[in-house]
């Protein structure tokens, strides 16, 4: 059991892990280089939508290059910051999701593959626009493999019902066939998170499409959002939708400030909504699990979903009539 550790171990298993992200931080690193490297990136679907080659002028030149160490540092604080929030604060811990020990923890290296794959997805998308293929189909096939053989690494169930508790009677519904066939389940749930993740992902990109005059999402971000909800199921790929348009409405002040670019990859910001969802899912899910089983107010969470990314969307467009036109003074 997860208590079997004390804080003294947790620390030290924390301490290894930040080393252990630093190794895979930089393998993401020069992978994320290698793949976006000139003429790389030509069988590769176009991403953060946009890319109007401004990464290609003097202004954006500057910052093609990230920190040395920033990628390895931050995936070393991701990778030990998990570990940390799993195993001492039990962040994914739900009454109605037990899954045996070996997967209680096999759950954590699944995981931690996916914040690896967001890792590279992130640096490509920061360094050059783009969201490789090559990142996210692989890390699609491997969510739905992993969740399928497994059959218990799920956050949450693909269908759970907490209006129909009785306390002290009777618990949640959730349909008879996802214990015994819990291979199938793991195949449902991952998939119907992929497809929540693309689908509502590419129906926003038509949508700013309409708003912005271009697209302000590309092909790259709906296929990283397909990958995101494999690896995490539908109800969690429903709050990375709603939490990553706050990521941006909160960087757009300090990216308007101190990078002087009129495009940001979007990208990021979904990468750092999964992030806070994993982390904070237990509180997440135990403040809404109602609305997940009532579709009234599904549809609600929807709107409000929308709304709020539309309000991105119109902030972005505030954004990019401040922003001169890359080159436009001469810069």
């Amino acid at each position: 059991m997860i208590s079997f550790f004390t804080q003294t171990q947790q620390g030290v298993l924390a301490a290894l892990f930040f080393v252990l992200g630093i190794v895979v931080g930089r393998i993401a690193n020069l992978w994320s280089i290698a793949l976006t490297k000139p003429n790389a990136t030509e069988t590769n679907s176009e991403t953060s939508a946009a890319v109007d080659r401004e990464h290609a002028s003097p202004l954006n030149a500057g910052v093609r290059k990230l920190r040395p160490g920033a990628v390895e540092i931050a995936t070393g604080l991701l990778f030990a910051g998990y570990v940390i929030a799993y195993l001492r604060y039990h962040c994914q811990e739900l009454a109605e999701v037990r899954p045996d020990e070996f997967w209680l923890y096999g759950r954590i290296l699944f995981q931690l593959v996916l914040i690896s794959l967001l890792v590279a997805a992130t640096a490509t998308d920061l360094r050059d626009f783009v969201i490789p293929d090559q990142i996210t189909l692989p890390g699609t096939l491997l969510g739905l493999a992993g969740a399928t053989f497994s059959g218990q690494l799920q956050m949450v169930h693909f269908w759970v019902d907490w209006n129909q508790e009785i306390p002290g009677i009777a618990g949640p519904y959730i349909p008879e066939w996802l214990d015994p066939h819990q291979h199938w389940h793991g195949f449902a749930w991952s998939l119907a998170g992929g497809l929540c993740g693309a689908g509502l992902t590419w129906l926003v990109r038509f949508s700013s499409s309409r708003i912005l005059g271009r697209e302000a999402l590309g092909l790259g971000d709906v296929t990283l959002m397909g990958m995101i909800g494999t690896f995490v199921g539908w109800q969690p790929t429903i709050f990375v939708f709603l939490i990553a348009p706050l990521c941006g409405l909160a960087m757009i002040l300090p990216l308007r400030l101190f990078w002087k670019r009129s495009y940001l990859p979007y990208g990021p910001f979904l990468a750092g909504a999964t992030v806070a969802v994993l982390f904070s899912w237990k509180w997440l899910w135990l403040s809404s699990r109602l609305v997940f089983g009532d579709p009234r107010s599904l549809g609600l969470l929807g709107v409000g979903a929308l709304v709020t990314f539309l309000a991105l969307l119109g902030a972005l467009r505030l954004y990019q009539a401040k922003v001169p036109a890359v080159g436009a003074n001469g810069d």
